[in-house]
C-alpha cells in the first residue's frame, strides 16, 4: 500500500476515511476507500498492524461489533 490517497489530501499528510453512518452498504462492495478489503476485521487489521495500535482479538472484535451498530 502506498501513500497515494493521504498525498490527494489537503493537508498531504493524513487519509479520509469513509463516513460509518450506514456502513453496513458497503459489506456488497468491500471497504476502505478503495474496496480492497473484504470485511470490517480485515480492515481493522490493517489499522491494528500499520498503526501499530495494539489491539487484543477481543478489542478487535469489539471495534468491529461497533462499527456494526453505527
Amino acid at each position: 500500500m502506498d501513500d497515494f490517497q493521504a498525498k490527494r489530501s489537503p493537508g498531504e499528510q493524513s487519509y479520509r476515511t469513509a463516513p460509518l453512518r450506514g456502513l453496513f452498504a458497503h459489506s456488497k462492495g468491500g471497504f476502505y476507500h478503495d474496496g480492497r478489503f473484504s470485511t470490517l476485521a480485515d480492515v481493522v487489521e490493517h489499522y491494528n498492524s500499520h498503526l501499530n495500535l495494539r489491539l487484543s482479538g477481543q478489542e478487535k472484535t469489539d471495534l468491529v461489533e461497533y462499527l456494526k451498530s453505527l
